[in-house]
């Protein structure tokens, strides 16, 4: 299994998108707005939709006045650099972002719709391509001759990168392309730590947030929410290296990260926080750990 800590993108590390900052009008203090209208704030470190509470005109900017307004979530362009695995990035037939994190060993692309990913890393903006790859996102499910003609296409939606070469100045371009909208919920780069090998007996799962009621003549209705996927992973750690890995554990409590069990199996790469983690010190040469994450909604 391995750890990847994300680093924060910033309006700096950007350098191109393909995606237009366009959702809604950007807000303007002159404006008198109507209860339920959007805007949009693009200032540095902003990039957020606001929804208007109260009618009127405000000097405040919606991010500092939270009586007139409230915020919907991030808009199009940086949904996919937020710290939430709900919201999405999305376009017609491809995205793309050039973004300058520093020195970065791994990349995570979590909760994509598209045929094709490319990511290309240069030696700087424009500089020397040290890194390529285009990866073909279908995958064979098909278990009979019938269901390979006739079944629906199925694509990987989770991607982890692990060997990114360590450049100080990367610079890191990533385009999904395909047919119709192309989306993705999370683009993360960072440092990765493996904390040992992933064994078999994992289990995976969700924590569905829907409400299902049943009223006084037996009617049900169901109102449907998000959900956070959960895995727990058995490792086997070598006893020599159990207080890095306890060291390690504890520096990201609290924190996102990329917990990828196996990168060939989507469903044990989640984008959350763990729950909580054991060592069983059985053997001289190796130990066991369970950790149990839950995703982010």
């Amino acid at each position: 299994m391995i750890i990847i800590s994300p680093i924060t993108i910033t309006d700096a590390m950007l350098t191109s998108a393909s995606i237009a900052e366009t959702d809604y009008a950007a807000w303007s203090a002159a404006t008198a707005y109507t209860v339920g209208q959007r805007v949009i704030r693009t200032t540095t470190a902003t990039h957020s939709i606001y929804e208007r509470l109260i009618a009127g005109t405000t000097a405040t900017a919606p991010e500092s006045d939270t009586v007139n307004w409230v915020r919907v979530g991030p808009t199009n362009r940086w949904a996919a650099f937020d710290a939430s695995a709900g919201t999405i990035s999305s376009a017609l037939a491809s995205v793309s972002w050039t973004f300058s994190p520093g020195l970065v060993t791994s990349l995570a692309l979590l909760e994509m719709n598209a045929a094709t990913l490319s990511v290309v890393m240069r030696d700087g903006v424009g500089g020397t391509i040290v890194y390529s790859g285009t990866m073909t996102l279908a995958k064979s499910t098909s278990k009979s001759w019938s269901e390979y003609f006739f079944s629906d296409i199925v694509r990987r939606s989770s991607v982890v990168l692990d060997d990114l070469p360590p450049y100080s100045n990367g610079s890191i371009t990533v385009t999904l392309t395909g047919s119709g909208t192309v989306s993705v919920g999370t683009v993360a780069v960072g440092k990765q730590y493996e904390v040992g090998a992933t064994t078999y007996g994992a289990s995976i799962g969700i924590v569905d947030y829907s409400v299902k009621s049943t009223d006084a003549f037996g009617v049900t209705t169901i109102a449907q929410r998000g959900y956070a996927r959960k895995v727990t992973l058995p490792i086997s750690v070598p006893t020599a290296g159990i207080d890095e890995t306890a060291r390690r554990l504890a520096l990201v409590r609290a924190t996102p990260c990329i917990y990828v069990g196996s990168p060939d199996y989507d469903s044990t790469i989640v984008y959350g926080l763990y729950r909580d983690w054991s060592i069983d010190m059985q053997y001289p040469n190796f130990s066991h750990c369970s950790i149990t994450v839950e995703g982010l909604t």
